[in-house]
Parts: structure tokens; sequence; C-alpha cells
């Protein structure tokens, strides 16, 4: 219980800075959709995910490496050791990823590329900042940072899009500097400069942790052909406006993330800690946390449904309406997406990072040809479909291999009542009408109290002791 209290209290700071950062992003896209035309939002959005695929490969995700090997100092000293080893990475993933681009920029001709460039590098540095602060314990800097983060890039998107009447060059500029705002906070707040110290390097500290991030490094590859593959894919079959309807029902599986975030943040942190536990108590740990966890997200996601179908007209202007049926399909599968990012933690944690790879590669297989079956006979639905298979291919996986490792249990009775539960919640979003939906959406509330009722009930006592 006092793992899960831990795991509560981190939560809840995290909620109250990157959830209410990502909210004042969701309020930005009555602008979007207003003032950026559906296939200028397309280009945008797949300009992004091919940055994001290269920064994925180049960058190892070291900053998960960094946090890791953080819990295996006790000094002061010593906990410098892995941010330096980490900073020397990051410099030489900076410097390939520069080359790349600058080449890259002689041969082909793409709109931006100085601001996309800066995107990147910024987006990666803040990540690395952002680490290096949840390293120490300093959540509410980290969530503080997020959130002028997000202030920040909504005022100056409003400022450059309806004041000056920018195009969606605005959105990387704005992005650039909201970035740069929440690096100079979280810099500032860890003191970065006492931290750097050449004396702290370590060689063979630096190779164990690039031979740890190796494999995340491919597996956020293989990652990135489960989501932002398929907004490519659409732009290709389906044309940039088309993707550009897509990138805004995308946009509302934001709010899983919204909570996913948290709790992701947090579930590495307690899961990091509790690693040299034994065996049956992580069996025991493992399993509790990813049954509730499995049941908040499919609550969840059966109270999120008719809140959207509610407040859909007045985020999203009349030229992006067709997005709204877009939106139950990808809320699915972004919920199998978190769970299986909530498994992968529990390997990272036992540093089994191989294993994740294998069953992202299937997740990415069954994605790719779910992709471009799907497509052309379902449409953008079909991208969604092909996306929610994938990553259910590798939640079936996940548990598989955990079975095996620290006999994780997962209560099946309830995956069927919450199957049904979500298949009332689509119906209801697809073939129901506004007084459907209304009160669909109070009685979801309910239903998702009374499945958690116990552990609110151990929590309130626990605070009350």
């Amino acid at each position: 219980m006092k793992s899960f209290i831990k795991f509560a209290k981190t939560s809840g700071i995290y909620f109250f800075g990157t959830v209410l950062a990502k909210l004042v992003t969701m309020l930005l896209l009555r602008v979007y959709t207003e003032y950026i035309p559906a296939e200028d939002m397309g280009t945008y959005n797949v300009s992004i995910n091919y940055v994001t695929f290269l920064c994925s490969v180049l960058y190892l995700d070291i900053w998960s490496g960094i946090l890791r090997y953080f819990y295996d100092y006790h000094t002061p000293e010593g906990q410098k050791k892995p941010i330096n080893c980490g900073f020397a990475i990051f410099g030489i993933s900076t410097a390939a990823y520069t080359v790349i681009l600058v080449v890259f920029g002689q041969f082909v001709t793409v709109r931006y590329l100085p601001l996309i460039y800066l995107y990147g590098l910024m987006m990666n540095l803040q990540n690395l900042l952002g680490y290096v602060a949840r390293a120490y314990g300093k959540n509410v800097l980290y969530a503080s940072a997020g959130l002028l983060n997000s202030f920040v890039t909504a005022a100056l998107n409003v400022v450059l899009i309806v004041g000056l009447h920018m195009d969606y060059s605005a959105l990387y500029l704005a992005g650039c500097v909201g970035y740069l705002s929440n690096i100079l906070l979280v810099g500032a707040g860890v003191k970065i400069w006492t931290l750097i110290r050449p004396s702290a390097f370590e060689k063979p500290l630096f190779v164990r942790m690039l031979r740890f991030s190796l494999p995340l490094c491919v597996n956020s590859a293989a990652y990135w052909f489960l989501t932002s593959y398929n907004s490519v894919a659409v732009s290709r079959m389906m044309g940039m406006e088309a993707n550009g309807l897509y990138a805004v029902a995308i946009r509302f599986g934001s709010f899983i993330s919204l909570f996913t975030s948290c709790f992701t943040m947090a579930w590495q942190q307690v899961s990091y800690a509790k690693e040299a536990e034994s065996k049956e108590s992580l069996s025991q740990f493992y399993s509790s946390a990813v049954n509730a966890y499995l049941r908040f997200m499919g609550m969840g996601a059966a109270i999120l449904l008719p809140f959207i179908w509610l407040i859909f007209p007045l985020m999203i202007a009349d030229g992006y309406s067709e997005a709204r049926n877009m939106v139950p399909l990808y809320i699915l599968a972004t919920i199998a997406s978190s769970v299986s990012g909530f498994l992968g933690n529990i390997f990272t944690a036992m540093k089994k990072n191989e294993l994740l790879f294998y069953t992202t590669v299937a997740g990415s297989a069954v994605n790719i040809l779910g992709v471009h079956f799907l497509i052309p006979r379902f449409g953008v639905q079909g991208a969604s479909a092909a996306l929610f298979l994938g990553f259910l291919t590798i939640i079936v996986f996940r548990i598989l291999l955990l079975w095996n490792e620290v006999s994780i249990r997962i209560d099946v009775r309830f995956l069927v009542l919450l199957a049904v539960a979500l298949a009332v919640a689509c119906g209801i979003y697809f073939y129901g009408d506004l007084k459907m939906n209304a009160v669909f959406f109070p009685t979801a509330i309910v239903l998702f109290l009374l499945s958690f009722r116990e552990m609110i009930g151990n929590l309130l006592r626990k605070i009350r002791k």
C-alpha cells in the first residue's frame, strides 16, 4: 500500500502539471481548425512524424537510461555519473542529427526545414533536462515547466495565427519558444551547470548505458511504425487533407494521454525503485498495478467518449467535422498503446529491454500489414483499427513474457465486463443523440467510481491515519 500511496502522490503532482498543460493545448484546437486548412495541418503533422522518427533512432531514449541508472547510485557525486554519460550520448546524437538534416536539405526541398530542425532539437533537450529533474525528485519543477511550456506555446500560437495571420509555420515557431521556456526553467531549477563535470564521466558506465539504450532506440524506431507511420500512410494513400482530419482525431487521443502520462512517469519512478524486492512481492505488486491500470483506462474511456461527443462541436470548426467519427477507434487504439507502454516499463525496471524489441516488432508488423489492408477498404478508420490491432498484439506478448518473469496475473472476468462497457459507449457515440450521450456521461462516472470503491476507501483510510 505504501508504494501505491507514493504512486498516487507522484501521479497527482504530474496531473496538475502535465494534464493542465495539455488541456491548454487542447483548448487551441478551435484556433487551429478555424485558421489552418486541413491540408496544411496534414503537412505539419507528417513533418513532425518524420522528425520524431529520426530523433527516436538517434537519441536512443537516453533520458530513460539516465533515470534508470540514477537509482543505482546513492551519493551526490555518484548520481552525477549517469547524468554526464547521458549528456555525452546526447551530444553525439545531436551532432549526427544536425549532419543528417543539413545533408538532407541539400538534396530535398522541405518547407521550413530550419524550424523543423530546431523543433526536434528543443523537444529532445527538454526531454533530457526533464528526466534529470525527475531523477532528483523535483516533480513539482518538472510539472511547472510543462505548464509554462504550454502557456507560452498557446499564447504565441494565438498571437502568430490569429493576430499576425501566419500560416502553419507558427506551430513550429511557437513550439520551439515553448520548449525553450521549459528548458530554461528546468535547467535553472536543477542547476544543471553544477551537474556537468568531465571528472564525473565514466567510460564503463557510458558503455553500459549505451548498451541499455540501444534496444530502446530500436524499440522506439519500431514504435514509430506503430503510431506515426499511420499518419504518413494516410497522407500518401488518401492525401494531406484526410491526414489533417486524422491529425485532429489524434488530438482527442491526447485526452487519454492527459492521464496516462502522469501515471506512466510516476510508475517509472516507483517500479525502478522497487525492483530489488523478492519475486513473490513483485508478482503481487505488478499484478495489482496492471489490473488497476486496465480498469482505470477502460472505465476512463467509457467516460471520455460521451464527453468528446458533447464538446466536439464547441472545440472543432465546421471544416473538420468529418473527424468526429474518427475519434472512438483512435481512443481505443490509444488505450491499447498506453497499456502496452505501462507493461513495457516493467521490463525496463528489470533491465530486460531486449524483450521489448521483439514485442514491438511483432506489433509493428501487424500494424503495417493492417494499414495497407484496411485503409483502402475503410479509409482513415482503417488506420486506427490497424493501430489498435498492433498494440493489442504487443499487450498479449508482453503479458505472456511477464507471466514467465514475475508470474503476473490478469483479471480476465473484469476485462469481459470492460469490453461490454466500451462496446456500449461506442454504440451510443456512433448511433446516439445528444440526450443519450448526456445521460450516459454521468452514468459512466458512477460506474468508474464503483469499480474503484475498494481502492478509494483504502486510500481515504490511509490519508486519515
